[in-house]
């Protein structure tokens, strides 16, 4: 008589259960991406990758542009950083579930567990979400001191930074998700899905171009994605306001379209998309799941 009320805490979905679940998958999700090796060795694997592409921008840039670095170069430069955060939300979560079910064959394991699969992905992507997080920190870092990025601490506004950024990455996660149920599904080449969809959104998503040059259907379709919303929130954030051409140039925005929508537009789009994505993320996701289960897809080992 004394077991089953604490059976039925074990197997509850409360708030305190998922929480367990989602701090327990964040520390193996750290331990999986960083204990191969010693501290040292990760960090620089960590931030060579990110460091080589901004140096190849930046050489692109002054090749092109010449070795002034004017506003362009600061749009290019805080949207390749921020960039990576969206990569490591997009991209990895679906090969965290063809890792676990084909590399190391838990994830069968995962599910006859009294665990929350939904809290356990998103735990197990705080972990590269962190990784993602502090290499834009350090890339914005070494583009202000020693590339010629325009960016002060002085000038940050603070406020809004922590607001695009606490709206934008469930928006970001919710993609992952969906992604990660997709990849449930996929018979091979799954791992690749997520760095495919992640490059798609690099060109319409307002990262190196602006919307206002690409063709009408991908200005279109760059519009509709609130990735293109939470970089222009976060640029802005960054570099204290609107960023624009200098007074030579005549001083319009870089962006003449997103420049006609003020913070709080920013925001509250954001705040819509947040909403819609995690509600859609979720409901996806537990239908394909259900979906995979049916089909015997949990424990399927498909050599990838």
């Amino acid at each position: 008589m004394t077991s089953l009320p604490k059976l039925h805490r074990f197997n509850s979905t409360s708030l305190e259960h998922e929480w367990r679940t989602f701090r327990i998958a964040a520390w193996l999700g750290w331990q999986v991406e960083s204990n191969w090796t010693v501290p040292i060795v990760f960090f620089i694997y960590a931030i060579l990758r990110p460091i080589s592409t901004a140096l190849i921008l930046l050489l692109m840039y002054i090749v092109i542009a010449g070795n002034h670095r004017g506003e362009y170069f600061d749009y290019l430069y805080i949207s390749n950083a921020l960039y990576l955060i969206v990569m490591q939300s997009i991209a990895n979560m679906s090969w965290t579930v063809l890792e676990d079910r084909e590399h190391y064959r838990m994830l069968k394991y995962i599910y006859t567990a009294p665990v929350s699969l939904f809290a356990y992905l998103i735990g197990r992507a705080v972990a590269r979400l962190s990784i993602g997080i502090s290499t834009s920190v350090l890339l914005l870092t070494v583009g202000a001191l020693w590339m010629g990025l325009h960016l002060s601490l002085l000038s940050v506004q603070w406020g809004w930074l922590v607001t695009y950024f606490a709206l934008g990455i469930p928006v970001l996660l919710s993609f992952g998700i969906v992604i990660a149920g997709l990849a449930l599904v996929i018979t091979r080449n799954g791992e690749f899905m997520g760095e495919i969809i992640a490059s798609m959104l690099l060109l319409v998503c307002s990262v190196y171009f602006p919307p206002d040059i690409l063709p009408v259907i991908l200005r279109k379709l760059s519009l509709a994605m609130p990735v293109t919303y939470w970089l222009e929130g976060m640029r802005r954030a960054l570099a204290g306001g609107l960023l624009r051409y200098s007074a030579a140039m005549g001083g319009r925005p870089i962006s003449p379209r997103l420049a006609l929508y003020s913070n709080s537009d920013l925001a509250m789009i954001l705040a819509c998309f947040s909403v819609v994505g995690v509600t859609i993320s979720f409901f996806f996701y537990r239908w394909i799941e259900g979906v995979a289960k049916a089909r015997g897809m949990i424990d399927r080992i498909t050599g990838f």
